[in-house]
């Protein structure tokens, strides 16, 4: 506890503590307190926040000092990232070792919606904040054999907000030097096929990697075979049996040969719905090809799904900013999105942003 001098405009009624900033005390919040309110933030609403930092600090503080505190902090973290940091030692990662002796490095992209509010509460069009990551998961071949299998653990950093794809692929490729992405012998992109993730991958690599393969996620080829197999097959039973036999043709002998045999398929007696659904799917497949060589990526021991970015757009984004009733403005989307990536990327990246890069 310490005594300093308030002063207070007369004119505006706003007043403040000058040896506060001195200090780094901001809205009598200490840094170690600062620290607690924006992770209690990043993790729960903000209404939630004030009743928990109540009970586990004794903090009295309303929701909207919360909310303030916390995107403070998110578009420190934002700014920052747009300024070209990283946050963390840059320290090379051990990458593991694919089932030929290469080491693996693994990115991947994606985009998912959040709901938008205007001035005024107003409803406004939903946007799309991207979410990077560059990870190590522990190879597919390691798991092979008999015996209870281990969970996967790895390492992971992501970025994420509402920009441009490129200044998204910059992000990530700062982050992939960080961690010594251009140590790895061959370097795994993992995308659903989205518009523009393929291209933006490359360029947030090139330089960095020596090899590059794109793989399409295999489960989001799944769930469209499955959605034509609805169109295609009435029968239950006929139509799990019809999707399961592709899937595996998929798997084990890659997307040309599930191609050939889509293109077999006799649709005369298809309805107009069905024909469409079957040019949609050939069209995604066809496009995709060079992604689709399953069997040598398993072969390989490569991640063949790209369930870490999928979660990353639930854990980052979904969980915090989709809530019900949520909307945001654009500046906290970003903000919230880069204080929760930074949240969930390996430990000591958050640690090191409140020792070392705190913001004032």
């Amino acid at each position: 506890m310490y005594e300093r001098a308030y002063y207070r405009c007369a004119s505006c009624g706003d007043g403040w503590f000058p040896t506060d900033d001195e200090f780094g005390v901001e809205t009598r919040k200490s840094p170690g307190a600062r620290e607690v309110v924006a992770l209690v933030g990043a993790v729960q609403p903000f209404e939630g926040d004030a009743r928990l930092l109540r009970r586990t600090t004794g903090l009295n503080l309303s929701a909207s000092t919360i909310r303030r505190t916390t995107e403070a902090v998110g578009t420190d973290v934002a700014a920052r990232r747009a300024a070209g940091e990283t946050f963390g030692p840059n320290r090379p990662w051990n990458w593991h070792a694919d089932a030929a002796g290469r080491r693996v490095g693994y990115v991947g992209l994606d985009a998912t919606g959040v709901r938008q509010q205007g001035p005024g509460g107003e409803k406004r069009d939903g946007r799309m904040p991207w979410v990077a990551t560059v990870f190590n998961p522990v190879p597919r071949h390691r798991h092979e054999g008999g015996g209870r299998r281990r969970r996967r653990l790895w390492e992971a950093r992501y970025v994420s907000g509402l920009m441009e794809l490129p200044e998204i692929g910059g992000q990530l490729r700062r982050e992939c030097r960080a961690v010594g992405l251009d140590r790895a012998d061959v370097v795994v992109a993992l995308t659903d096929g989205g518009a523009g993730l393929e291209d933006g991958l490359l360029d947030a690599v090139a330089g960095l990697a020596r090899e590059v393969e794109f793989v399409l996620d295999f489960w989001h080829v799944a769930d469209r075979l499955r959605e034509f197999g609805k169109a295609l097959v009435e029968n239950e039973d006929d139509r799990r049996d019809r999707v399961t036999n592709w899937c595996h043709e998929l798997k084990h002998a890659g997307g040309e040969a599930l191609l050939a045999t889509l293109d077999s398929l006799d649709l005369a007696a298809a309805n107009a719905a069905t024909v469409e659904e079957h040019r949609l799917l050939t069209g995604y497949l066809r496009k995709n090809l060079h992604r689709t060589d399953y069997p040598r990526y398993l072969a390989n021991g490569w991640q063949i799904g790209s369930g870490v970015v999928e979660s990353a757009c639930k854990g980052v984004v979904a969980e915090r900013l989709k809530g019900r009733g949520m909307r945001w403005r654009e500046p906290g989307t970003t903000a919230l999105c880069q204080l929760r990536a930074l949240y969930k990327s390996q430990p000591d990246l958050w640690t090191h942003y409140w020792q070392r890069n705190q913001a004032p």
